[in-house]
């Protein structure tokens, strides 16, 4: 069980902390695209005097200084989108690993509680106490239910941060072709 508890918390920190920097990022990167779409659709945008906020000011800082052809502005920007990315999935390969290894540390627990359990029987000599028997049961269960209980709540938050950084890499997708169309017509 104590390893049960030590994944637990692990995942639970990692939990808060990426949440909080994902919303932080999530409201970063739409507010700076919706400003940046919104003046882009207007017809006010004009790389000479566009000053966004945010990643788009990155971005838009990034092709000012190089000035170079669109490929080239293109793999910069495409390199920087991707590291902006990688640090928002810093660490959520660990909430994947405690999702797979919880419910295997519960099954480890149940399994050498059984062990026990049947080690008291055959120190009974096949004289079984019901409630002994079931007691053991019941306690090499729990592991398994402890697992599972930290194991299904780790895989959900795990999915959830994947899907919110697929939403703002399409939405850093988007806002890179529409720059690139910008300085390049």
């Amino acid at each position: 069980m104590w390893p049960i508890l030590g994944c637990s918390i692990f995942a639970m920190t990692i939990f808060i902390e990426r949440l909080i920097m994902l919303y932080k990022a999530h409201v970063h990167v739409r507010l700076s695209i919706a400003e940046f779409k919104l003046q882009w659709e207007n017809g006010n945008v004009h790389m000479t005097n566009f000053h966004p906020q945010g990643i788009v000011a990155d971005f838009v800082a990034l092709m000012k200084q190089s000035q170079t052809a669109r490929e080239e502005n293109e793999r910069i920007l495409y390199r920087y989108a991707t590291m902006y990315i990688r640090n928002l999935e810093i660490r959520l390969n660990w909430l994947a690993i405690i999702g797979n290894v919880t419910p295997l540390l519960g099954l480890l627990g149940t399994v050498t509680g059984m062990i026990k359990v049947f080690m008291g029987i055959q120190n009974m000599h096949g004289q079984v106490n019901p409630s002994a028997l079931a007691g053991g049961i019941w306690e090499a269960l729990i592991t398994t239910a402890a697992g599972l209980i930290v194991a299904i709540p780790t895989i959900i938050a795990y999915h959830f941060f994947e899907d919110r950084i697929d939403d703002i890499t399409g939405q850093l997708k988007d806002t890179i072709s529409i720059l690139l169309e910008m300085c390049h017509d």
